[in-house]
Parts: structure tokens; C-alpha cells; sequence
């Protein structure tokens, strides 16, 4: 059964894991900050006490930071609400009643430690210790100061709701990241299973390019009766072709020298091998083995069709790609003149070559020799670049909804009601009006965007000067004795509308924007000389709401460094996923063929490579030459062609004129696709004629939409008794020595 870690996606999890290190750093910097500056800007009933209350929580967050990113168990949550309730139940001794003072450094560190819990504990969790916590804070304000300015349900009511605030934040982002751990899983599913395809459709060639290379170049050879009887050399080439054709080389995720590969492969064969280049190549083993293959026809081919014992093989390491080219000076050939159909090294390098996106050329000409140039590409790791816009993306909208629902809540609950119960603060009302409109306004806007998903581009700036406009506005319009305080509620608040506007902005330059917006407020204060607030009141007033702004800016810093590091994971969570897939397909798709050659190609291998076989012997090389045939006629299947049967049925007929047997063929009429397993119905009949033909063959295919039909006409053995299935059926007439086969395929059989 998964785990909840394991169902949550890169994004979410580095999410939770970077929220926890913030929260715990966040609270850990502004709690200190907040309390050691009280003690030199406020005075308390007893400075001793004070000091070691304000020492003792400090150092109560260090560990308790330190045990959380340990992991240590849920105990260390109830001592740390045992010591915050404890803080808060001490104000009797480190606080003192001022009206004036805006607050006081126990209520910034109780509610910078609540609205952070939401990234360390679950959410009934939080509640009842937003409850727990709260409650103690208003039992130790009317203790330290009963019925006086300290004790009022105001704060209760904020310091909830901040709670809420900073959960509903909290929430926004982490269903972000979980949408974007969504997205990305679905691009990653699309992406695997086109990899597996593209890997498979690249494994199926290069197998067949493989067995071209060696079961079937030995079978024909032996076919052929090249072979006089039992040798050494054909034992062991029949030991490679088996392991060839039953398991890879090297393992696909190794990392190999090229040149090993090559040496390896150029020492079995006869020809002097002269080397040049670089000496050492370190590749993956999937682009070494494809380069070695490559070098290994190009070599066969030598051996078999230039005419030389001699050849040169060429390596060189360029920035992007590797370079191999075997080089000989034998009599060359037209590549120009190569039928389309045959299957050698003009087609199966190229194609091989360019599954792994490099290149291959032939270059020859009658009497000048021939160069293979085989190119392939260094692999560069795969940038996670569209998954990191995309996770970022995610992420700021999340954030920014979030932000936009704190704001409409600050101004529809908290704002509103401090402008309609201090009409008698204000020089004039309208002013007030049109300020909280104005910055509801700007919401909305940012909302609208959001909805929209379109960035404020360009508008960002005029409507940043807006709000600065609409904060001078509601600033000048309170009288100087309230200017600071409770009635001035634009003062801080109207900092929201600046987090919307630069959330995607660098962290210094939100902080300059935002901090420069107070500092206007602050200096327009200054100016009228007086103010609701002292200047302890003003540095506790304004350090509780900034640094929960400047904490979002933070927020969305890492948040944008978050997402390109998840981006990274969940690439290399994909590749690893994706190669596990690959695998197991590949293992699948392998097991299978293998076994399809376990009935034929396997035990004549199996006979050569352990001498029990004579390949002199007239059955053997019969055998050998039917085998040889049906894998030219599975190459051949693997091509784009118009005509799949007329392409396959020539693949046949070439391996039997290599075995010395004349074939003239005809064919006439127009024929439909017909699927592999018919095609390979109609043409077996017409492999097993010709790999005993004896002189002239004569070969036809003809057909319509409702029927098709292969026939030969040969001096043969008798042709093999077959049953009729997939629509087909043979019938066998026999005309003195000769044999006529016909294998006919119909739409609907009689």
C-alpha cells in the first residue's frame, strides 16, 4: 500500500519540506527580532523576569526548530504550546498597559508563532491550539492589566483570523502544488508512453538490424554452402549470433569505453586493422554498442564484397557528437545502383544510425574504395524547463490567490468596520470611501487576472502609483491625533494591495516598494507633528503586519527557486520511471522474440556453435537456407513500403538467388495491406520451394481486392504439408520434376 509520501508528487513534497524549513526560520528571526527589541524600546513591571522570558523563548526556538527538521515525534508540538501559553501567561511581568504602544512583542510572538503552524501541523490540530493559545493570551492580558487597554476582544478576533489567513494561504499553495504535480504526472504519462513506443519501435530495429548482422548473414552463409563442414570459427560465430540474438551486450545504463567495443569487434574478423584517432571514448553503452554494431557490418562487408584484407578505422571526439569511419580501399561499388529492397549497408546503417538521432553515409565508387562515416550525438541531459514555467506558474497563482482572498477579508471585515466606527477621525469621509474603494478595486483587478491566468505586465506600475496615491489619500484625510492608530486603517493595510501587485517581483525590489509605502505614511505622520502611536508603538504596529508581508514576498522567492529544483526531481523521478518502463517492455518484447526463434533459428545456432550439426550436410543447409530466407522476409516487414507482400516476396527471392538460384518474378494487378500474419502465410510456401530449388524458379504474385495469390513454379522437394488458417490456403500440383505451389488468400473463404 502507498505511502502518503509516495502518492504526493516532487512539487508537493519539496513544497511541505521547504514550508516547514520557512515557517521555522521565519518564526525563529521575527520572534527574536520582535522581543529583543523590546527590550530597549519598552519598559515592563519587572525587566529581570522580562529578560529571561524574552532569553528562554529564543533559545526554546532554536531547539524546537532544530528537533522539528529532525523529525522528532508530536511531543515536541505540546511542549511548544506548553512554552507559548506560558510566555503569554507572564505578561503580568514583562508587558506594561500603554495604549499608545500598538501592541506588544508577546502578541507579534504569539501570532507569528500561530500563522505559521499551518506548514508543521495538520489542521484540527491548529484549531484547537489557535484556540488553546489565543484563549491563554487573553487570560494573561487581564491579568496583567484586568479591564484595561491590554485586554480586548479585538485581538482575540484578529489573531483568529490571521490564523485563518495564513491556513487559507497555506491551503492555495499546496493545492497548486498539488495541480501542478497533477499536470506534470499526465505530460510525464504522455511523455513515457511515447518513450516506450519510440524505444520499442528502436529496440525492434536494431534487433533485426542485429540478426541481419549475425544469425542471418551465418544461416545464409552455411545455406550457401560456403561452409566444407565442422570449423572452429563457425562454432564460435554461432556462440556470438546466440548470445546476440538471446541478451544485450553490456548493460543499457553503463557507461563504456567505444574503443573496447571496437577492438573487440574488428578482432573477429580476418582483415589488418589499422586505428587512428582518439584512443579512449567513454559513451553510454546504448550509443557504444549501436557505433560497434555499425563497424561490425561495415567490416563484414569489407570481408565480403571489397576485395582487400585491409582496413582503417577512424575515431574522433568532437564537442557534440562522435565520429567512427571504416575506411578501405577495395573496389567500391555504386551506392546509387543498390535495389530498395535489399537490406545492407547503404540501408540498415542509416537506419540504424539515425534511431539514435546521428548519421551514417556510404561513400564509394567502383574502383575507389569505400568509407562508412557513422556520426552520433553526445546525449545531453534533457532541461526541465517547461516543467519548471509550468510548477512556477502553479505556484504564483496559488500564492496569489490566496493573497487575494487575505485582502478582500482584511477589507471587508476589518477595514471597513475601523472606517465606519471612527467617522469623528477623519477630516472628511469621502476621502476614506474612495480609498477603501480604490484598493478594492485593485484587488479585483488582480483577481481578475488571476482568474485569466495573464500576468499585469505593463499595468503593474500605474497601478502600484494608484495605491501609493490612494495611501497619501487616506492618510491626509485623518486627523494628526489618529494618524498611526486603529482609525488610520490604510496605514499598513493598503501594503496588501503592493504584495498583489509584486508578487513576481525580486525580493529587494518588493521590499523597497512595500517598505517605501510605509515610510510615506510614516513621514506624513512626521509632518503633522502628532500621531495615535509612540515609537514603540509605531516599530510593534508596523514589525506585526511587515513582516508578514515581507514574509510572502520571501514565500514567493522560494517558491520560484522551488520550482525549478522540482521540475529537476520530477525529471529525474520520470527518467528513472521511464527507463523501469523501457526495461520491463524491452525484457517483454525480447523474451517474446526470443522465443519465436526458439522453434527454428535457435536450435540450428545451438547445432553449429556445438558441432553436433554438419553444416556440409544437404538437410542442414536446407535448413539454414529456409531459416535465412524467413529472417530476410522479417527485415523486410520492418519497411514503409506501398507494397509490403511484393517488398517481402523480392527480400525471398534475393536470399535464393545468393544461394544460386535464378528467379525470374511476375507480378500483376493491385492487392490490399494485408496484415504480417498473412503476408507471411502467402510467402512461406514460396521460402521452402526455393531454399531446395534446383535451376530456374519462377515466382508470380497476383491479385484483386477479394484475393491474392503467391505462387512458384520450381524443381524442389516436395513442399511441406500445410493447413489452411488466417484465409489462406496452398494447393500443390506436381508436373514431372517440378512443383507448382499456390498460396491463396481470400476475403471471405469458402
Amino acid at each position: 500500500m502507498a505511502t502518503a509520501e509516495a502518492v504526493r508528487g516532487s512539487a508537493e513534497r519539496a513544497l511541505l519540506r521547504q514550508g516547514m524549513r520557512y515557517a521555522l526560520w521565519l518564526r525563529l528571526v521575527l520572534v527574536a527580532v520582535s522581543s529583543l527589541a523590546s527590550l530597549f524600546l519598552a519598559s515592563a513591571p519587572n525587566q529581570a523576569v522580562t529578560v529571561a522570558v524574552v532569553l528562554g523563548l529564543n533559545a526554546w526556538n532554536v531547539l524546537y526548530a532544530f528537533l522539528r527538521l529532525r523529525g522528532t515525534g508530536p511531543w515536541v508540538i505540546l511542549v511548544d504550546v506548553a512554552v507559548i501559553s506560558g510566555v503569554c501567561l507572564s505578561q503580568v511581568w514583562t508587558v506594561t498597559s500603554d495604549p499608545r504602544a500598538g501592541g506588544t512583542w508577546v502578541l507579534i510572538a504569539m501570532a507569528i508563532t500561530l500563522i505559521t503552524y499551518p506548514w508543521l501541523v495538520g489542521g484540527r490540530a491548529l484549531a484547537v491550539m489557535t484556540v488553546v493559545v489565543v484563549g491563554l493570551h487573553y487570560a494573561g492580558t487581564w491579568l496583567a492589566d484586568p479591564g484595561g487597554w491590554l485586554v480586548s476582544e479585538a485581538v482575540v478576533v484578529w489573531t483568529a483570523a490571521e490564523v485563518l489567513l495564513s491556513w487559507g494561504l497555506y491551503r492555495f499553495v499546496r493545492r497548486s502544488a498539488h495541480a501542478a504535480d497533477r499536470i506534470v504526472e499526465r505530460e510525464e504519462n504522455a511523455r513515457r508512453e511515447a518513450a516506450v513506443a519510440g524505444a520499442r519501435r528502436a529496440d525492434e530495429r536494431e534487433y533485426l538490424a542485429a540478426l541481419h548482422d549475425t544469425a542471418s548473414a551465418t544461416l545464409l552463409m552455411v545455406g550457401a554452402g560456403v561452409v566444407a563442414g565442422r570449423q572452429r570459427w563457425l562454432a564460435d560465430q554461432a556462440k556470438r549470433d546466440l548470445r546476440e540474438i538471446s541478451e544485450p551486450e553490456v548493460a543499457p545504463t553503463a557507461d563504456v569505453n567505444l574503443l573496447d567495443l571496437l577492438r573487440e569487434v574488428a578482432g573477429h574478423t580476418p582483415l589488418r586493422i589499422s586505428w587512428r584517432g582518439a584512443e579512449s571514448v567513454r559513451l553510454p553503452a546504448v550509443d557504444a554498442v549501436l557505433l560497434s554494431r555499425g563497424v561490425r557490418e561495415a567490416l563484414t562487408n569489407v570481408v565480403r564484397h571489397a576485395g582487400t584484407d585491409a582496413a582503417e578505422v577512424h575515431v574522433r571526439l568532437g564537442d557534440d557528437a562522435v565520429t567512427v569511419e571504416v575506411v578501405d580501399s577495395g573496389k567500391g561499388f555504386a551506392a546509387d545502383q543498390v535495389p530498395d529492397h535489399r537490406y545492407g549497408v547503404t540501408r540498415s546503417l542509416v537506419e540504424r544510425m539515425s534511431r539514435a538521432g546521428g548519421s551514417a553515409e556510404v561513400v564509394s565508387r567502383p574502383g575507389s574504395g569505400t568509407t562508412v562515416r557513422m556520426t552520433c550525438p553526445l546525449r545531453r541531459t534533457e532541461p526541465a524547463d517547461d516543467d519548471a514555467k509550468m510548477i512556477g506558474t502553479s505556484f504564483q497563482r496559488g500564492l496569489r490567490w490566496g493573497v487575494v482572498v487575505m485582502s478582500l477579508a482584511i477589507l471587508l471585515f476589518l477595514d471597513l468596520p475601523r472606517l465606519l466606527a471612527s467617522r469623528d477621525a477623519y477630516l472628511a469621509l469621502w476621502p476614506q470611501y474612495v480609498t477603501w474603494l480604490g484598493l478594492l478595486g485593485v484587488t479585483l483587478v488582480v483577481a481578475g487576472a488571476t482568474w485569466r491566468n495573464k500576468p499585469l505586465g505593463r499595468w503593474r506600475w500605474p497601478l502600484v502609483a494608484v495605491v501609493f496615491a490612494l495611501s497619501v489619500l487616506g492618510a491626509v484625510s485623518v486627523r494628526p491625533e489618529y494618524r498611526l492608530g486603529p482609525a488610520h486603517w490604510s496605514e499598513g493595510d493598503a501594503g496588501w494591495q503592493v504584495v498583489l501587485l509584486m508578487l513576481d517581483s525580486r525580493v529587494v525590489v518588493f521590499a523597497v516598494v512595500l517598505v517605501a509605502q510605509y515610510l510615506m505614511t510614516f513621514g506624513l505622520a512626521a509632518l503633522a507633528g502628532q500621531a495615535a502611536l509612540t515609537v514603540a508603538g509605531v516599530v510593534n504596529a508596523t514589525w506585526a503586519v511587515l513582516t508578514y508581508q515581507l514574509a510572502i514576498a520571501m514565500i514567493a522567492a522560494v517558491l520560484r527557486e522551488l520550482a525549478v529544483t522540482s521540475a529537476k526531481v520530477a525529471r529525474a523521478e520520470e527518467q528513472l520511471r521511464t527507463a523501469e518502463a523501457v526495461a520491463q517492455q524491452l525484457h517483454q518484447d525480447r523474451k517474446r522474440r526470443y522465443a519465436e526463434l526458439g522453434q527454428t533459428t535457435v536450435p540450428l545456432l545451438q547445432g553449429l556453435a556445438s558441432g553436433d550439426l554438419d553444416p556440409a550436410a544437404e538437410p542442414v543447409r536446407r535448413s539454414c537456407a529456409v531459416e535465412a530466407a524467413r529472417m530476410r522476409r522479417l527485415f523486410a516487414e520492418g519497411s514503409t513500403v506501398a507494397d509490403p507482400l511484393l517488398h517481402e516476396l523480392r527480400a525471398c527471392i534475393e536470399t535464393a538467388e545468393r544461394l544460386g538460384v535464378p528467379v525470374s518474378f511476375a507480378e500483376r494487378g493491385s492487392r490490399p495491406r494485408l496484415p504480417a500474419q498473412v503476408r507471411r502465410r502467402l510467402t512461406e510456401p514460396t521460402i521452402a520451394a526455393l531454399s531446395t530449388a534446383r535451376g530456374k524458379a519462377r515466382v508470380t504474385v497476383a491479385g484483386n481486392s477479394e484475393t491474392v495469390t503467391v505462387s512458384v513454379i520450381a524443381e524442389c522437394e516436395p513442399p511441406p504439408s500445410t493447413v489452411d488458417s488466417d484465409g489462406v490456403s496452398v494447393s500443390v500440383l506436381r508436373n514431372g520434376a517440378r512443383w507448382w505451389i499456390q498460396a491463396t488468400w481470400r476475403s471471405h473463404p469458402e
